[in-house]
């Protein structure tokens, strides 16, 4: 029955051989995978597919462990030596090229003046050249510690800078009404980045802000004795309602996207952390007293009084990322004092594929271990 159809449809008869090969082509066709459409005539793409491509822009974040000119670094660790540094700086541009980082937000920029900061991350960003043939461009913020700063190294082949604001003068909410209004220790740094356009993608307007708030070191200076944890909660809820106001519209449409990455020198389930994404407020401390902090800074509240979340991590939310240690090892016992997260309209744009809700394309980097005492952190967005 066949035979006479492929004569029919050819209008002459056919030879042993090319009888043979039409019925190789007839049978591969009957067998070969066909692309699925839905009732709408929709293409659906097979599972593990991505219509994207490869992701747009490679988010990474970094604290530095007092990375500076040798100078600086030396004064700073007397302990240490030339050669510790050059290590040190190599393993940094080490991870920066593993990663292939567009963007690094960096924390614990060592230096006394904006030239030295400046200095310091150019040299960074030409040891990370050397491996990959990128150029960097090295921008940093005002602060109020005596030494240490945020900063980012900006890959000038992806992105357009377009704007800078810094949050160092933001006068912080005050727990207690008798005592004196505080700065953030280090000003938190915003970048509005044009993304350039890949392959059929197109541009897109990326907000960062890169934050580091206050560590535990000279607790014993902490009138609260919480281990500056009260300290970190007032910066916390600072920069939450700077977001909520400031980038509102971006919160509700998705049509640029924000995302803030960087060192909260706390545990995730600290205080400090859920008043940054939201669920808890800082007014639940004071006035209406329907939260109490634990010994070890954990929110304890009352039943009913939680807040609708307004930031949530990429990392520790995400299956595989979660499911690491943390970002900082302390006397053996790790921490999450480092994270990426953003608003609900950035999320699908991490995502590992188009449809993988909740998975998303980040995770943390362990490797060239002088680098830091910190992991780095990072994420790819990609439309």
């Amino acid at each position: 029955m066949i035979n006479k159809l492929i004569n029919k449809l050819i209008n002459k008869p056919l030879n042993k051989l090319q009888r043979i090969f039409l019925y190789s082509l007839f049978i591969a066709y009957c067998f070969a995978p066909k692309p699925a459409y839905s009732e709408f005539g929709t293409y659906v793409p097979e599972t593990g597919q991505d219509l994207r491509g490869v992701p747009e822009l490679t988010l990474c974040g970094q604290n530095l462990q007092n990375y500076g000119v040798v100078r600086d670094y030396l004064i700073r660790n007397p302990t240490s030596n030339e050669q510790r540094f050059w290590r040190k700086e190599d393993d940094l541009a080490s991870r920066i090229a593993k990663m292939n980082c567009d963007v690094v937000a960096v924390q614990e920029v060592l230096a006394r003046d904006e030239k030295s900061a400046i200095t310091a991350l150019e040299n960074l960003a030409k040891a990370v050249r050397k491996k990959t043939n990128r150029f960097y461009r090295s921008i940093v913020g005002p602060t109020n510690d005596s030494n240490l700063r945020v900063g980012y190294l900006v890959a000038i082949d992806r992105v357009e800078v377009l704007n800078k604001v810094s949050y160092y003068k933001v006068e912080l909410p005050k727990l207690t009404a008798e005592q004196k209004p505080r700065l953030f220790s280090r000003g938190p740094l915003e970048l509005q980045l044009q993304v350039k356009e890949r392959g059929s993608s197109y541009p897109k307007i990326v907000t960062l802000i890169n934050f580091h708030f206050k560590s535990q070191a000279n607790s014993t200076k902490d009138p609260s004795k919480s281990g500056w944890e009260t300290y970190r909660m007032e910066m916390a809820e600072a920069l939450r309602r700077i977001i909520e106001t400031r980038h509102k519209t971006t919160i509700e449409s998705g049509d640029t996207l924000l995302v803030l990455i960087g060192d909260r020198n706390s545990n995730r389930d600290m205080a400090s952390a859920r008043l940054l994404e939201g669920t808890v407020r800082l007014r639940q401390f004071q006035e209406e007293g329907v939260c109490r902090l634990s010994k070890r800074g954990v929110p304890i509240c009352q039943v009913g009084s939680s807040n609708p979340q307004l930031l949530y991590s990429l990392l520790t939310t995400d299956p595989q990322a979660g499911l690491l240690p943390g970002t900082h090892k302390y006397k053996k016992e790790f921490s999450w004092l480092d994270d990426i997260i953003a608003p609900a309209n950035t999320l699908r744009f991490a995502r590992q594929t188009f449809d993988s809700e909740g998975d998303y394309d980040s995770g943390l980097l362990y490797e060239f271990s002088q680098a830091s005492d910190h992991a780095m952190t990072w994420v790819k967005l990609n439309w």
